[in-house]
């Protein structure tokens, strides 16, 4: 019987995009570039960490779940890599009212084309990769299926 319960999915697609979005702004802040193929990785990581939490039992709210928590993830790792610029490497500035402020104000100039391109192969990726993993990991057993 498949459970319904999607607090430890939730938890750890929120840990996955965190922690994505924290080392994509490492990576940015130390290689002084945004590697956009990391936002496409947060969106794999995202359904890794739905499926894990999800003990294999994956359902359609289990994808959504992993898409949100990629998209999270990407925009967290925006407004890292913005406020720690913004405040001069000054990480306690990121809280602060006025870097939250700048970052909406001028939230469609930090996605240029290639973004939106990572970031549609990383919803597609966090959808579709609990469906396909718990899918390969489900053995099929022809001969209970005929006893049936």
């Amino acid at each position: 019987m498949k459970s319904n319960n999607l607090g430890l999915p939730i938890l750890g697609g929120l840990l996955a995009a965190v922690a994505g979005a924290a080392i994509w702004a490492i990576i940015a802040i130390l290689t002084e570039y945004e590697i956009g193929i990391v936002a496409w990785a947060i969106g794999g990581l995202s359904g890794l960490a739905v499926i894990f939490f999800a003990k294999q039992e994956v359902n359609n709210a289990h994808q959504f779940i992993a898409v949100i928590s990629s998209l999270l993830g990407i925009f967290l790792g925006k407004y890292f890599i913005f406020g720690y610029y913004f405040n001069n490497g000054d990480l306690a500035g990121l809280v602060a009212g006025e870097t939250i402020v700048y970052f909406q104000q001028f939230f469609s100039s930090f996605f240029e084309f290639i973004d939106i391109i990572f970031i549609l192969l990383a919803v597609v990726t966090a959808w579709q990769l609990p469906g396909k993993l718990v899918k390969e990991a489900t053995p099929v057993n022809s001969n209970a299926e005929a006893a049936e």
